[in-house]
């Protein structure tokens, strides 16, 4: 059975110790996301959803999997000294892996969205790693959070799902290069469906419209969507805020 739900961001700097010091309004989302952290009930296994980037060929199913690696890392950011080992659960693995059809990747270490989360979740210790492609369409993402719901309970385990909440770059003084016209716009709109018990609405934000303005969460909310509807629970929002014109949304459950 699915136990608890959240929304996190990835961003490194959540994370103790990555920074000198926090730009404006980051310790806010960090206080925030503690907050939701501490409030997720035990489980047997934290299933964690990131998007990830198309592979070499360029296709959706190279995109996708179910991770079995076994350390966190921040090395990508320059902080290989941030780590931990991860446990991951065999079980809601094989499940998940059957279930959905994604195929089980045997790498060493996580990749940089799924690393933060495992490392914000540092109270957590079995984990079942999961990549979803930003480019897919809604219906099948939610498909994949249904069956990813379905296969936590035919493996006859508690879990927890944690979905990434990386909004948007939005313009204004201190935003990112990256950020683009629309943005604050599709962070605002995420936020309202989540607190409003509406992640359905996420359709209408993605995939296209989220790409173009760097939602990077998209996708996992899209996956989170149809976990809580297969378990029939909800997640709200706790935070939505966006220092230095970066959108993190956090959210727990209702």
């Amino acid at each position: 059975m699915i136990a608890g739900v959240a929304i996190l961001p990835s961003a490194p700097l959540l994370l103790e110790g990555v920074a000198p010091s926090s730009p404006t309004g980051v310790g806010e989302v960090r206080e925030a996301v503690e907050t939701i952290v501490a409030s997720l009930p035990r489980a047997d296994v934290t299933v964690l959803l990131a998007a990830s980037s198309p592979g070499s060929s360029g296709s959706e199913s190279s995109a996708r999997g179910v991770y079995g690696a076994v350390e966190a890392t921040l090395a990508g950011v320059g902080r290989p000294d941030l780590r931990r080992r991860v446990e991951v659960s065999v079980p809601a693995m094989e499940a998940i892996t059957r279930v959905t059809q994604y195929p089980l990747l045997r790498r060493g270490t996580l990749p940089l969205s799924l690393s933060v989360l495992a490392l914000l979740l540092g109270s957590h210790h079995c984990f079942a790693p999961v990549a979803v492609p930003a480019t897919a369409d809604f219906a099948a993402l939610v498909g994949v959070g249904a069956a990813t719901a379905q296969a936590v309970e035919e493996a006859g385990l508690s879990g927890t799902v944690v979905a990434t909440g990386d909004c948007s770059a939005e313009p204004g003084p201190g935003a990112p290069p990256a950020s683009v016209d629309g943005a604050r716009e599709w962070g605002e709109a995420a936020a309202a469906a989540v607190a409003d018990g509406r992640l359905d609405r996420l359709e209408g934000l993605g995939p296209e419209r989220a790409q173009r303005v760097g939602a990077v969460g998209w996708a996992p909310m899209a996956v989170l969507h149809g976990v809580c509807e297969r378990s029939r629970t909800n997640v709200g929002l706790r935070l939505y805020a966006a220092p230095r014109g970066a959108g993190y949304l956090v959210g727990g459950r209702r």
